[in-house]
């Protein structure tokens, strides 16, 4: 039986889905460590913030099964990839629902949410080189790996990234 996944807005009485993923020291492993409590109240002041208007990204929290249990987050913002507006994608969920599909059923979800937009072309992630379930998703769902790089993130520290693309021009 396959397990149902849906995805809804990130609303004020989810903070604790990133204390338990962002927050965790083993969630993080791949992102520079775990964040502090002030950044986490700053993030999840910005997730609700970026949920106030669809066309300029949203935060939701994935929901699992017919009980709608919160399992974690998944994502879509604006930023500049070489000189033009495009999508970042990224997620996160809680260790007991890892390995589960939740993360690639969720984040097809936000793909065909944000498909509907019309609004750039293309969708980009960029998962540690290292973080193997994360690029595995991106493979799946049809992403292009089209190089790598270092980042600054968090600040002050370096992050070797793989940059997957997706052209929904090629999925329309």
């Amino acid at each position: 039986m396959k397990t149902i996944v849906q995805i809804r807005p990130y609303l004020e009485g989810d903070q604790w889905i990133l204390q338990r993923t962002l927050g965790d020291p083993n969630e993080m492993v791949h992102l520079g460590g775990p964040e502090k409590k002030a950044r986490l109240q700053k993030r999840h002041k910005k997730y609700l913030d970026l949920s106030e208007n669809p066309r300029t990204g949203c935060m939701f929290v994935i929901i699992k099964g017919v009980k709608k249990t919160p399992v974690g987050v998944v994502g879509y913002w604006e930023r500049d990839w070489a000189g033009q507006k495009v999508w970042e994608v990224g997620w996160s969920v809680l260790p007991d629902y890892q390995r589960q599909g939740v993360a690639t059923a969720a984040t097809r979800l936000l793909i065909a949410f944000v498909t509907k937009l019309k609004s750039h072309r293309y969708i980009f992630s960029y998962p540690s080189i290292n973080n193997n379930p994360s690029n595995a998703i991106c493979r799946k769902l049809g992403f292009t790996l089209i190089g790598d790089r270092e980042f600054e993130y968090p600040p002050g520290k370096v992050l070797h990234c793989n940059i997957w693309r997706l052209d929904f021009l090629q999925i329309s």
